[in-house]
Formats: structure tokens, sequence, C-alpha cells
């Protein structure tokens, strides 16, 4: 029904437009015309124009001339050989100054005799039609008839615009029996030429009348060849381009009306009248005319471009895009009919005019819009009804806004729920929707980068809206909203309320990795805790104890008071065990009666110890049941046993295993106690809590001793250099060497305090030394890594300094390249704040660590001293004398003095000399000796 209003509005306005004729459709075809106006070249012999121009005024006289000199030029026209002659001037009045000049010119046509003389409409002075046509007033002067001039009408079409574009073949008072002065030419230079095919047409009408037949439209002919009727009168010689040609004789002069207003003038604004007719018969010559369609044609043609509209596919679309596309394909059908026209007129010579079919099938175009305009917002008003209710129906909140101040230009209900009730169109987001402060500054940072980055955005973290009952959680999205034209114009947040969601799936994560009876954390969160712990040991070091723990006669408490109250127990321990634990810490159900506890950053055995003891005292306190138990009181024990990370291994399943194994050995035992894991467990923890506490005593009583071992110069053999090295007089007759002690007093920290001993002592011993008389030299004391971490060394330095008094440079300290290395940057701030105070610095063991030559350039020693896992083999070993020689040039270029440590032979201190090593240390030149024996030395 659609498709057929709009091809019946263009049917009928097709009808009516041509039916009526507007004077303006007919301007608008006029206009076409002239766009779509061929221009044809001229052929091969082109007629020839002699024109009465200016110039000719200028030179014959004022017109109009005698007769006679339009005689003269007949003449010179035929001895030139022109082939006809059609002249463009009405001679419908005698020659009155020259009677005989009427006669001049009869005859010369007669002699040429291919003359055609122009014919007009006569008009009377009350504007009427003459019955007879304005003839030459020479006709009666024809001696012969048969040598009488051929008759040409001039007669041309003034369109409604005041141009002449076309004219009709045939015409005449009465009776269209007159040929055109282009056609009547044409018959004369062409034996058989198309047009005489034209037929007189047979029906008359008053003579008044005057009557066209034979329409046609003429092409733009340009160029055609012109001669100044003067000139070609005074010089013959110029008329020899007439042979065989037509020729056309009329006026060009200006003020004497011989023109016409004419698009076939081109560039120019009039073309003379006998150029009009000159380009007519060239057309006529070429077969190039343009011909007038009929009117049904003409209407078939217009039906045929309404018609085509149905050819236009219907497309969904309402964006801008969509628009543009709309307009372009009218403005494209639109032009249908002037491409059509413009194909007729260039390939079949045929004027249709397109203004009626154009008029047309815009109106068709106009309601066939109209109709899809309406089928359009009716499907919009749909679509938007259809959203405006999903909108209202949906549970999730959504609020769009504006992009340029946020302020809320819908919400719907839900949104309106959640902020209370109150409207909240025009009021800003901040301001308006209710959720905490972090939560906005959330959103509005999702908001921004939505906006700058023009895409949808999902906000990871939860947003939070208080609420009556507590916080509600919210998923939020926040996606890009564009205006009709598809320019960023605000956003659409949507907020999904996922609290029971939350609820549930925390309720599960908290199921799936929790007892259900104690409310302890399950096996599952036991091992992901206990993974992350072990990753962090080894990443940072430090210990962590792993602690299993057994209930004692439990299935008692089951098979007597029943599994209700072994459930009461179990929980009752529960809450014991984990009153214990830091925060850091972990306990959790393994199973039945078993728990697990996991401490981290424990202070090794004697910390996990001491946790142990508490859990044991925790376990063996009795449990008095509620009432619904009678109040019964149980007595309660248990066995821990504890394994030690990384120590006892890094393997979760085997420190697992292992502290079950400890667990029940320690519940091998008479009473409840804890056990660590080992494979010799009671003797190995003996041997180690005595050693630990002998030293702590040794340390008090003054049990260690200093022993010296002399250090010579490889130039002049003298003592350079003592190492003081340290002793244990843990018994009178038992002195104990550094490795049997150091490893424990590093786990257990006493090493601190042993290292500040030795400086003082060395301090010390060396101010005695100066105070006695002799000259000493530098005495080195070792520093532990734990002093190197500990930065209470550079304090204790100074105070040695300060109390014995001695020069600085009398004190050196070493440290093992591995400790230098293990914090290199920490460990660099700290030789430098030692070196400011004017003490030596060492690099022992030089060769057994994995040295950066980045951070040994910047380490502040003076001195290296090369282990002597290297000096061994030094005379037997290429590899060893290479390495020796390759780190004594380094030293040296470093401006570091070498000491050679471990050297025994005579070909290692020979070897040693040659390769310019500074110092010796080994038995070779003083064995570790007490003070009494390094004392003679100096």
């Amino acid at each position: 029904m659609l498709r057929l209003a709009w091809w019946l509005a263009g049917v009928a306005t097709l009808l009516l437009l041509h039916w009526w004729q507007p004077s303006g459709v007919q301007r608008l075809d006029l206009l076409a015309y002239d766009l779509l106006l061929p221009m044809h070249p001229a052929g091969a012999q082109p007629p020839v124009v002699i024109a009465i121009d200016d110039a000719s005024l200028a030179a014959l006289g004022r017109w109009p001339w005698p007769r006679s000199v339009h005689a003269e030029m007949v003449d010179k026209l035929r001895e030139a050989g022109a082939s006809a002659i059609g002249i463009a001037v009405l001679f419908s009045e005698p020659d009155t100054r020259n009677p005989a000049g009427d006669a001049a010119l009869a005859a010369a046509i007669a002699r040429h005799g291919r003359v055609v003389l122009a014919v007009a409409p006569a008009q009377q002075v009350d504007g009427q039609i003459a019955a007879t046509p304005l003839l030459p007033a020479l006709l009666d002067l024809a001696a012969d008839p048969r040598s009488a001039p051929t008759l040409g009408h001039v007669d041309v079409e003034i369109d409604l615009d005041g141009q002449s574009r076309r004219l009709h073949l045939l015409a005449g008072n009465g009776q269209a029996n007159l040929p055109a002065l282009a056609l009547a030419m044409q018959r004369l230079t062409t034996p058989e030429p198309a047009w005489d095919r034209l037929e007189t047409p047979a029906a008359t009408r008053p003579p008044t009348t005057w009557v066209r037949d034979a329409e046609i439209r003429l092409p733009r002919t340009p160029d055609l060849p012109v001669l100044s009727f003067a000139s070609a009168l005074q010089s013959p010689g110029l008329l020899s381009a007439v042979r065989g040609r037509a020729v056309f004789i009329g006026i060009t002069a200006s003020g004497l009306g011989g023109t016409l207003a004419s698009p076939l003038a081109g560039s120019q604004a009039t073309l003379p009248a006998v150029q009009f007719h000159a380009q007519a018969y060239e057309a006529l010559r070429s077969h190039v005319l343009i011909q007038q369609a009929r009117p049904l044609l003409v209407v078939l043609f217009g039906l045929l471009a309404v018609s085509s509209l149905a050819l236009w596919p219907v497309r969904n679309g309402t964006g801008a895009r969509h628009s543009g596309r709309r307009m372009l394909l009218a403005c494209l059908v639109l032009g249908l009919p002037l491409l059509a026209s413009s194909l007729a007129m260039a390939l079949g010579r045929l004027w249709l005019p397109p203004a009626v079919a154009t008029l047309a099938l815009a109106v068709a175009l106009a309601f066939w819009l109209a109709g899809q305009l309406r089928r359009l917002n009716r499907h919009l008003l749909r679509a938007r009804q259809h959203a405006q209710a999903t909108l209202q129906a949906i549970d999730d909140a959504v609020i769009t806004i504006d992009a340029a101040n946020h302020s809320i230009r819908f919400a719907n209900p839900t949104a309106l729920l959640q902020s209370g009730g109150r409207p909240l169109q025009g009021l800003p987001l901040r301001q308006a929707y209710p959720v905490t402060p972090e939560s906005m500054e959330r959103l509005l940072e999702a908001i921004a980068e939505c906006l700058e980055q023009d895409r949808r955005v999902h906000l990871r973290e939860l947003l939070y809206l208080p609420d009556a009952n507590g916080l509600r959680a919210l998923r939020a999205t926040a996606s890009p909203l564009r205006s009709p034209e598809g320019r960023l114009d605000g956003a659409v947040l949507v907020f999904i309320d996922v609290t029971e969601a939350v609820a549930a799936a925390r309720e599960l994560d908290y199921a799936a990795s929790h007892d259900a009876l104690t409310g302890l954390p399950n096996r599952v969160l036991l091992h992901e805790r206990l993974a992350l712990a072990l990753a962090r040991i080894q990443r940072r070091g430090g210990f962590a104890a792993i602690l299993f723990l057994d209930l004692d006669r439990f299935k008692q408490i089951n098979d007597s008071l029943g599994h209700r109250a072994g459930d009461a127990v179990l929980k009752t321990m529960a809450q014991r065990l984990s009153a214990l634990c830091r925060d850091t810490d972990v306990v959790a159900r393994w199973g039945g009666d078993e728990f697990v506890m996991l401490l981290e950053e424990v202070d090794g055995q004697e910390g996990a110890a001491t946790v142990a003891a508490k859990v044991v005292d925790a376990l063996s306190q009795d449990i008095e049941l509620d009432e619904s138990f009678g109040r019964v009181r149980i007595p309660c024990a248990g066995s821990v046993g504890v394994v030690m990370a990384p120590q006892d291994g890094t393997d979760m399943d085997g420190l697992l295993s292992r502290a079950d194994m400890a667990m029940y050995r320690a519940k091998a035992q008479p009473r409840a106690c804890f056990q660590f894991w080992s494979s010799d467990i009671n003797t190995r923890m003996h041997e180690r809590l005595a050693l630990e506490m002998d030293l702590r005593r040794g340390l008090r009583d003054g049990l260690f001793v200093l022993h010296y071992q002399p250090q010579f110069a490889f130039n002049g053999e003298h003592m350079v250099g003592i190492e003081a090295l340290m002793r244990w007089q843990r018994t009178p007759d038992k002195l104990v060497m550094p490795g049997g002690f150091i490893e424990v007093a590093e786990e257990c920290g006493l090493i601190v305090d042993m290292g500040a001993w030795a400086v003082l002592h060395a301090a010390r011993q060396v101010a005695l030394w100066m105070r006695a008389g002799l000259r000493p030299v530098p005495l080195a004391v070792n520093l532990s890594a734990r002093q190197c971490l500990n930065r209470d060394i550079v304090q204790i330095v100074r105070l040695a300094l300060q109390e014995t008094g001695i020069p600085p440079h009398m004190l050196r300290l070493e440290i093992t390249e591995t400790t230098a290395m293990n914090d290199a940057d920490q460990v660099i701030g700290l030789l430098q704040d030692i070196r400011a105070l004017g003490v030596g610095l060492s690099v022992d063991d030089f060769g057994t660590g994995y040295s950066s030559l980045v951070y040994l350039k910047r380490f502040p020693i003076d001195e290296l001293k090369i282990d002597r896992s290297f000096v061994q083999d030094i005379a037997t070993d290429r590899d060893d004398a290479a390495i020796v020689s390759a780190t004594i040039a380094l030293a040296h270029g470093l401006g570091l003095k070498v000491v050679a440590e471990g050297v025994e032979t005579e070909a290692q201190r020979r070897l040693l000399y040659q390769l310019h090593c500074d110092t010796a240390q080994g038995y070779l030149f003083g064995r570790p000796q007490g003070l009494d024996g390094i004392t003679r030395l100096l």
C-alpha cells in the first residue's frame, strides 16, 4: 500500500504537468536543453556566410543598398562557382530609388538559377497575420517562370525565455507549404535529399493563420566560414572559397535587427539570423538534427522514471551515516531523467524533456521517503518503548550521565530504589548516587577511562552501597553513549547487585577451606598457607616450624561420652590453640583428633620449642563440659611433633610426614611432651642444647681465648701482621677449635657477642704490647655474617679504639668473600663506616665465593687474602698457579695488597715470591700460638 501511494502521487503529478504545461516547467526544460546541447563540428565543404556587417555598411553606404549591389554579388558568386545562394534578406518592397535595380537582381538570379529568397509571415497593424506572406517584389520580374527564384521562409521559433533553439522545416499561410530557407538550400544542393520526403499537410486553415510543421532542434555548429560583403565584392579573389559550396547572404551589422538570442551562439550573447540558418543547413546536410519527442513518448518516459523508484532497496538504519546515504541515493535517483535525456540526445538525436519526469519523480520520492520515515518512526518508537520497558523491568540499576559534568539524565526504578526513592535526574552523580566514597572514586575513574578511550570499562573491584542491612556489593560497567550525530555524549552505567552471590561464594569458599566443626582451616587451606610460607623462606630466608598435634586417649572420650562430647572437646581445643597463635601463624584441623600448627618467622628451634611447650601445656589442661553433659571434667593431654623448615626440608608433604613421625615419637614418651624430628632426635637435640648452654656459660665465664698466627712479608721475611683466632677452653684439658662451636653460635646469635669480645680483646692486647715498649704490627680480627648484618659493629670498633687509644691502623677486620657478596650494597655501606674510623679491611678466603668485579672495586678494602685451597697445590697444579697469578695481578691493579693463606712448603713460598705476592701466612712461617709465643716474635 505504501508503494502504491507514492506511485499514484508520481503518476498524477506527471499527467497534471503534462496537460497543464506551466511556464516554469517549460523553462526548466529549456535550461536542461541548453545544458545538454551537443556541439557538432562543421563537415567538409561547409556553407559560407557573406555578412552584411558594419564594415560593409561603411564601405557601401547606408542600408538598404540598391538592388544592383545585390545583383553584382550574385553574379560574382556565380562566377566563383557557388553551388547555391540563400539570401536571408526580405525584398518585399520594390526599389523605388532605382527601379532598374530590381530587374538587374532578377536577371542575376535567373542567370545563376540556384538562388533562394527569404519569405516571412506578414503582420498587420492590428497584430494579426496577413493573408499573404512578405513575398519578394521581384518575383514578377522573372522573364521565365522556370528561372524564378526559390522561396524559403526565415521564420524562427522564439521560446519563453526569448531564446531561439528550433525552427519548422515547413510553414505558410493556412497551409505549411513553404520550406525553411535551410531546407530549400538543401534541396538545391543535394540531388535527392532525405528531407524531400517531408509532405505538406493536407489539412488547411484560414489564410490568416501562419501554420508551422516538422519542428526540429539544432546542435551548435561553431566556426562556419564568414566573408564580409564589401570585402568579397571589392576583392573577388576572396570568393574562391565558395566554389562548390552553399552561400548564405544576410545582415550581421549591429542596429539592423538581424540577430537572435540563442544558445547556438556559444560564448556570444546573440547570433546573427543568417548564421542561424547556415547552422540549420549544416545540420540538415550532416543529418544531425535533433527531433522533439512525441507527447506519448514523453509521458511513457515519465512513467518509467517514476516506476524506477520501485528498485530502491529498503534498508533499516537510523544513524547519520544511513541518512547521508539516503540523501545521496535520492540525488542520484532525481538525476535519472536528466541522464536519460542526455543519452537520448547523444545517441538518438532525440530530445526528451526531463522536467516533468523529474518533478513527478520528486513528488513520488517525497511520498516514498515520507512513508519510509513514518515506518522508521514507528519502528524507533516501538524500539524505544521496548527499551524503556526493558530498563524498567530489569533488576539491575541503569543510569545515564552527561559527559561534561556527570549529571544524571536517566535512572531506572532499580537505581531510584537504591538511592532511597528520591528523583535523580539532573543531579550530579557524586551527589545523587549513595555509594561509599572509595567506591565513588573508583567509579569516577572508570567513567573517565570510558570517555577518554571510548570503550566499555568493567570495574574489577566491587562497589559498595550502604543500606539498612549493611553494605551491598555492586558490580559496575561504564559504556560510551553517543548522540544521534555520532558524537561521544555521555556514559551508561549499569550496577548489578551481587551481594547474595558474593555472600554465597564466600560461604562456599569458607566451607571448602575450613573445618565445619571447629571453624579452623582444613587441609586444603593449610597446604596453601604452607606452600606460601615455604616460598617466602626460600626467597627471604628465616625459619618456620610445623607442629603436628594429637590428643591422647581421644577415642576413649568418644566411646565413653559419645561423639557429641568428643566434638565439644575438639571445639575447646581449637579455641585454645587459636588463642596461642599470632596473626601470622596458622592452626588447622588435620582430621579426627589431629591438628597442625604453622609458625612463621620463629627464632630457630629454641623459639619453636617455646611454642611447643605452651601447646603441650594447653593440651594438658582439663576440659569441663557444659550442663548438657552434666558438667563433666575431662582430663586431657596431647603430643606434639615439630619439624623446622628449611633445615628439615622444603618439601611440604615431606615436612608433614616428618612432623607426624616426630609426634609419634613424642607420643611414645611416658608423659605428654614434644619432639623435634631427627634421625637421632634426642641425642642431637640434647647435644645442641648442651653446646649452646656451654657457649653461653663460656662467654660469661671468660673461657674464650685468642691465638695468634703471624704474617710475614716475602721481600724481607719480617713479620708484618697477625691474625687473631678464637679458641674455646671448654674444659681445662679440652681446647675447642672454631669448627666445633661457630655454627651453633651463628644459629643462636651468640656470635655477635663473641665477635664484640674478640674486637675489644684484640684492641686491648695491642695496647698492652705498646705500653710494654714493643713494636706491634696490625692485628686482624674476623667478622661473622651476623655481625655484618648488625651495624652495631661500627659502634663496637669505635668504643674499642676510644678505650684502648691505639692507632686505628693497628686494628684490622676481615670478612669472608661470601659474606661480602651476600648483600653487597649493605656491606659496602658498613665497611665505609668502619673505614672512616681508620681501621684496615681485608677480604678473607678470596676465590671461594662469587665476587663481582663491579662490587670489588667499590669495597673500601686494602687487602685480599687468597684462600688456602688455591695455595695448597700451587706448585703442582698449573690451574691453581694461574688463578693465584691472576688474583695477585688483579689486586695490585686495584691498589690492594695480597696475603697468601696456608703457605706450608718452600716450593709454595718460592713460587708466590716470584708472583710478587706481598705477604705469607701459614705453617711454614708460624702456627697459631698463644700470647707468650707471639709476644716473643714481637
